[in-house]
């Protein structure tokens, strides 16, 4: 076989930590393997496999070719070359590899903050995670909130979501709503539990929405579709309260901005439907599910007494992934924090592989005591890197060494689990989430709860494209290489397929 001359000083790179699952369609074996770091993917046959095995960066290519198929012609070596190239496994070096890569934990510039405005709240919910009721001796003053608002610079498209407690218990809640929407161009979230919203309230945010200067979104805590449901999380009266806002928002034409947020338990996970019904039928423009943890008013409720059964988990999935209403959009942490599209969510039809991707400081967060975390889920005070009032910023926050500190616990975490360091998805997820594991756990040195869910999602999205390249008839071969689900995933798929269709 004649080589161009190219290839003798071509010398391919291929990660050497490549994820292969064992498929088979009839009495053929393909390996479908994945990049974890670039997310690439491709389905191989034998003769490929071979030569990303051998694709060190150090091997010639002419070299590569003579070991895997001495008799290739010249047109299908150089061909099964570039088609690994065009598949995203094949780079020119290891250097242009690790550019294109990205771990699973990242430091990364913010695009948003959590800003707690006060403690005080009217409720007492059971999962509140901050623990909000009554207001803190120091908490941050009317110029103290207004610095920590110009933290984010103007006009960039920053968002910003105001919580608390309660927001709207602070009286002059919505001049930061107005000066950071108005003054500053920030995307504005103001989360609330809607109890007696005040009318005046509403209607400053419909006025600014109506501007076309700034943009504020309303979002609305609910916990179920019934109020016996939701009162039990929220107490008597909750439900009702929040319908009577709701009705409010859709009068003056703020339906659209109302973002509907649900947290789901075993309580709650056969409402979902009936909660899209009805953020569809008052015409809210974004549902959310999302998942207790164990910290607040929640430190003594261990998320495993309450969370559903994994079956139940991967249905709701596969409902919001199957959600087509053009007029509304929903969201649920039901896939494992996994993600592949250009959202943050999972999509089974994106071209990535599904791989948990966590910025750890995208969305920092500010105490009403003018305490700085790097992400607005952690709660500890052994997390807080500096106060506001002390005059540090986000970005002096993010250069302390506690903040790289932290980071470097996460990226280490897995060296101490066990069932990790030996699943062939480890290095897609590297244990899930750390702040949910430490929430529950007290420390991070633990897989999450959310294991067997991410194993389902892996290979749903195997099977989606194994069928849609090679037809029907694929099967995955267990080849021991992960922890089994304890339901086999390729009936959990059929179950939750069925129980999609009879929600629909």
């Amino acid at each position: 076989m004649a080589i161009p001359l190219e290839a003798y000083f071509t010398r391919p790179y291929v990660a050497p930590n490549l994820i292969r699952r064992v498929i088979r369609q009839g009495d053929e074996t393909l390996d479908f393997t994945i990049d974890p770091g670039t997310q690439a993917w491709a389905i191989l046959d034998q003769r490929a496999r071979a030569f990303t095995t051998l694709a060190d960066g150090r091997r010639r290519l002419v070299d590569i070719i003579e070991a895997v198929s001495p008799d290739l012609c010249e047109v299908d070596a150089l061909s099964l070359w570039q088609s690994l190239i065009d598949a995203g496994l094949v780079f020119d070096s290891m250097r242009s590899h690790r550019q294109a890569a990205l771990p699973v934990y990242n430091y990364a510039d913010p695009v948003g903050l959590h800003l707690e405005i006060t403690n005080a709240c009217n409720l007492t919910c059971k999962h509140c995670y901050v623990s909000s009721g009554k207001t803190l001796p120091n908490e941050m003053t009317d110029e103290e909130i207004y610095r920590a608002i110009d933290l984010l610079p103007p006009y960039s498209g920053m968002q910003l979501a105001i919580s608390g407690g309660e927001p709207i218990t602070r009286k002059n809640c919505m001049d930061f709503v107005r000066y950071a929407a108005m003054e500053c161009g920030h995307r504005v979230d103001l989360y609330t539990n809607a109890w007696k919203f005040p009318r005046k309230f509403a209607e400053t945010i419909r006025d600014i929405n109506e501007s076309a200067i700034g943009h504020v979104r309303i979002q609305m805590s609910l916990e179920g579709a019934k109020g016996q449901t939701s009162d039990m999380v929220r107490g008597a009266g909750a439900y009702a309260e929040a319908m009577k806002s709701l009705e409010m928002f859709k009068e003056l034409g703020l339906a659209r901005d109302v973002v509907l947020f649900c947290c789901i338990t075993r309580s709650n996970i056969d409402e979902i439907d009936e909660l899209i019904e009805l953020a569809e039928s008052h015409g809210i423009g974004h549902v959310v599910f999302s998942q207790w943890q164990r910290q607040g008013h929640a430190s003594e409720t261990p998320w495993s007494t309450i969370a559903p059964e994994t079956e139940q988990w991967i249905a709701a999935g596969e409902r919001v992934l199957a959600y087509r209403n053009p007029a509304m959009t929903v969201n649920g942490n039901f896939h494992g924090d996994l993600r592949n599209a250009a959202n943050g969510r999972l999509d089974l039809e994106s071209p990535l592989f599904p791989k948990h991707l966590y910025f750890y400081n995208a969305f920092p967060r500010i105490t009403p005591e003018g305490d700085i975390l790097a992400d607005q889920l952690w709660v500890s005070p052994d997390w807080f890197l500096g106060n506001l009032k002390d005059g540090m910023t986000l970005e002096t926050a993010f250069q302390t060494p506690k903040f790289h500190a932290q980071l470097e616990m996460m990226r280490d975490r897995t060296r101490h689990i066990e069932s990790c360091r030996s699943c062939r998805w480890h290095d897609l997820c590297e244990g899930g989430s750390p702040g949910h594991t430490h929430a529950e756990y007290g420390h991070m040195n633990a897989r999450d709860l959310f294991c067997e869910t991410r194993l389902y999602w892996f290979d749903r999205y195997v099977l989606h494209h194994a069928s849609r390249h090679l037809g029907p008839g694929v099967e995955l071969v267990d080849d021991g290489l992960s922890p089994k689900l304890e339901t086999d995933p390729v009936h959990i798929l059929h179950r939750a397929h069925a129980r999609s269709a009879a929600l629909a």
